[in-house]
Formats: C-alpha cells, sequence, structure tokens
C-alpha cells in the first residue's frame, strides 16, 4: 500500500514537473531563435552598409543607392528567416549601422592623426 502511494505521488511529481518544463523549454527555444534570427538581420545590415559605402561612395554622392541597396538586403534576408520588417525599421536599422560605420570610421581617422 504505501509504496503504491509513493509510486503515484512520484508519477504526480513527473507529470507536473513535465506540464511545466517542457512549456518553459519550448518558450526558450522559441525566444532563443528569435533571437539569433534578429542578430543575423543587424549583422546583414552593418555588412550591407560596410559594402555599400565601399562600393558606392564616389558613384552616389547623396547615399540613396546607397540605402536602397542596404535596404534590398536587409529586406532579402528578414524574408529568408520569415521574419516581417516594415521599411520604418530596415531604416532604423541602416541609420544604426551607417552611426556605428561613422564611429569607427571617425575613431579611426583620430587614431591615424595621433600617430603623427
Amino acid at each position: 500500500m504505501k509504496v503504491e502511494i509513493i509510486t503515484l505521488i512520484i508519477r504526480l511529481a513527473i507529470a507536473v514537473m513535465t506540464g511545466i518544463c517542457i512549456p518553459a523549454f519550448k518558450r526558450w527555444l522559441d525566444v532563443k531563435a528569435e533571437n539569433e534570427k534578429f542578430a543575423q538581420i543587424r549583422q546583414t545590415a552593418e555588412t550591407a552598409v560596410y559594402a555599400a559605402e565601399q562600393l558606392m561612395r564616389k558613384t552616389d554622392p547623396t547615399g540613396e543607392e546607397r540605402r536602397k541597396y542596404a535596404h534590398r538586403l536587409i529586406s532579402m534576408t528578414a524574408n529568408r528567416l520569415g521574419v516581417a520588417l516594415t521599411d520604418g525599421e530596415i531604416d532604423s536599422l541602416i541609420q544604426a549601422a551607417v552611426k556605428e560605420l561613422n564611429f569607427f570610421t571617425h575613431e579611426e581617422i583620430a587614431d591615424e592623426g595621433m600617430d603623427s
């Protein structure tokens, strides 16, 4: 009789833990996958902005073609990953990547000036 009660308590504990742990683990995996997708999109934005700057700096003085190039690459990556981004969100990613590129570019120029 005691063994049956202990067995039932253990089975109940396992069922409760399974009911709590498995959904929590699934949510954690879903969040991790989404974070990895957005990290990949952010990396694409940085790469696209840098590439556009290197490829079109002299031929696109207004920056419009560079923006379109980066926008297209980010949009393609987001679509491939199944992430829906608005034009405003893509523009924000581009602006952030441009600011980061400008920050590092100006920092390198300042460092070169200090070497002289």
